[in-house]
C-alpha cells in the first residue's frame, strides 16, 4: 500500500499537495512475473486503509485475480528506469519472450538504450526520476526532450534519437501490455539536407598513396598526444577497398580461398554478406561477389596471387594480433589523416572509396549495380549464389575499370 499524489502521479510523494493525496493499494498477482491489480483506497486514514485493502485482496483471490467490476486498473506498471531495463533485456535477447527475439547488433541495441538514457535525463528536469512510472509520461515530457534533442543533434540523428524513443514505448505497449498511448506517436521529424556524395578521381587517389610514403605520419590529437598512423600495409588496404567496394569488415576478412574462377575463365570473390546476415531474420546465409576487374587483378598479383597462397591466409598482409576492430579503426584514421596531408580540399573519409567504386561501377551497368553492391536488402534478397548475379559479376569483371 502506498501514498499516492494525483497530480505528481507519484508513489510516496514529498509534494505538498496534500488534498490531492490517496491511499493506493498495487497487488501482484501470484504466477506472473509483473502483472498487478491496482485500486485507489476511498479511505482517508490509515486504519480505514488497511482494512479497505485487505478487504480488496480478499476479493480478488475469490475471483482468481480477475478484474473486479467496476474495471480497475490493470496491467504491467513499470518506473522509468524498470522500463528502459526491460526494454535492454528484450533487445539483448534476455526476456522471457523467446519468440520474440530480436537479432540485433551490440551497436544498435547500445544506440536505443542511450537515447532511452538521453530521455530520462530529460525526465529529471521537472520529475523525481526514480519514482516517476512509465505511464506518466506527457506530451510535455516529450515537447521538452524535442527541444532538448533539437540543440543536441544534427537533422538525421535526431530523428533516429525520435524514432528509437517511439519503438520504445511501442515495445512497453506491444509487448508488455502496458495500458496507454505512445507520447511519441505523432512529431514533426527533421528535413534532412541531401548529401554530396563525394568521390576520389585517379589523381586524389594517388596522391593519398604517395602521401602514406612521404608526409609526417604523426597526427597531434587534440590532447597534444602524438599518434603514429603509418603501417606498412596501408596502400595495400587503401587499394584493395578501392578494387571491392566493399564493406570494412568484408575487405578485412577476404581470404585467398573466396576467390573463385568460373567456367569462362573470370575470376571473382564471393565471401559471406556480413551486414545482411546480421539483419537476416529467416538466418539464410547470403553471399556477395567481388568482380576482379582487370585493374584488380594486376593488384591481386602484386599480393601473390600467382604463388599459390594459403587458403585461409587473408588477402590483405597485416598483423592479424590485432583483432579486426583495431585493423578496421586503424585503416579509418589513417585515410582521413593522409588525404588532409595530401591536400584533398574536399572532406572524404575512407567511405568515399566505396562511393567512388560504385559510381565507376555505375557508369558500366547502369541499374544492375546495385545487385552486386548488395546496398539494399529489397535488391539481395532474392538472391544466393545465383547464376543471374554471377553472369553480372563477370559482366563487371569485363568492363569496369575504376578511373576509367
Amino acid at each position: 500500500m502506498k501514498v499516492f499524489c494525483r497530480r505528481c502521479r507519484i508513489d510516496n510523494p514529498n509534494c505538498d499537495h496534500t488534498n490531492r493525496k490517496v491511499y493506493r493499494i498495487r497487488v501482484h498477482i501470484p504466477g506472473s512475473d509483473k502483472s498487478v491489480r491496482i485500486k485507489t483506497l476511498t479511505a482517508d486514514n490509515y486504519e480505514a486503509a488497511v482494512a479497505e485493502a485487505i478487504a480488496f485482496k480478499v476479493e480478488l483471490k475469490q475471483r482468481n485475480y480477475e478484474p473486479l467490476e467496476p474495471a480497475k486498473e490493470t496491467g504491467n506498471d513499470y518506473s522509468v528506469i524498470g522500463a528502459i531495463l526491460k526494454f535492454n533485456q528484450y533487445l539483448s535477447g534476455h526476456s522471457d519472450y523467446a519468440h520474440l527475439k530480436k537479432d540485433l547488433t551490440d551497436a544498435y541495441r547500445e544506440e536505443l538504450i542511450r537515447y532511452c538514457r538521453y530521455f530520462a535525463d530529460s525526465l529529471k528536469e521537472n520529475h523525481q526520476i526514480e519514482r516517476m512510472r512509465i505511464v506518466n509520461v506527457s506530451k510535455r515530457d516529450v515537447a521538452n526532450f524535442y527541444l532538448r534533442m533539437e540543440k543536441r543533434f544534427h537533422p538525421k540523428s535526431f530523428n533516429k534519437c525520435l524514432a528509437g524513443l517511439k519503438y520504445f514505448f511501442s515495445f512497453l505497449i506491444r509487448v508488455e501490455e502496458i495500458e496507454m498511448k505512445n507520447p511519441f506517436e505523432h512529431y514533426e521529424p527533421k528535413a534532412v539536407p541531401a548529401t554530396k556524395i563525394e568521390t576520389l578521381t585517379k589523381e586524389e587517389f594517388i596522391s593519398i598513396l604517395e602521401a602514406v610514403d612521404s608526409c609526417d605520419p604523426f597526427q597531434v590529437l587534440g590532447t597534444g598526444e602524438k599518434k603514429n598512423m603509418y603501417f606498412p600495409w596501408l596502400k595495400q588496404a587503401f587499394k584493395l577497398f578501392l578494387f571491392t567496394g566493399g564493406r570494412r569488415e568484408e575487405v578485412i576478412q577476404l581470404k585467398w580461398g573466396d576467390l573463385l574462377t568460373t567456367e569462362s575463365g573470370t575470376k571473382l570473390f564471393i565471401t559471406d554478406n556480413l551486414k545482411l546476415n546480421r539483419n537476416n531474420r529467416i538466418k539464410q546465409q547470403r553471399k556477395k561477389v567481388f568482380p576482379v576487374t582487370p585493374d584488380f587483378e594486376e593488384f591481386l598479383i602484386e599480393l601473390g596471387m600467382n604463388e599459390n597462397p594459403d587458403p585461409d591466409s587473408y588477402v590483405l598482409p597485416t598483423d592479424r594480433s590485432q583483432n579486426i576492430q583495431t585493423i578496421m579503426d586503424r585503416t579509418t584514421k589513417a585515410f582521413t589523416h593522409y588525404a588532409a596531408s595530401a591536400g584533398i580540399k574536399k572532406k572524404v573519409t575512407l567511405k568515399n572509396l566505396r562511393k567512388t567504386y560504385i559510381t565507376w561501377m555505375n557508369r558500366a551497368m547502369g541499374l544492375e549495380t546495385g545487385k552486386l553492391t548488395s546496398q539494399t536488402v529489397g535488391v539481395m534478397k532474392d538472391y544466393y549464389l545465383d547464376p543471374k548475379i554471377v553472369a553480372l559479376a563477370e559482366k563487371g569483371a569485363r568492363e569496369v575499370k575504376i578511373f576509367g
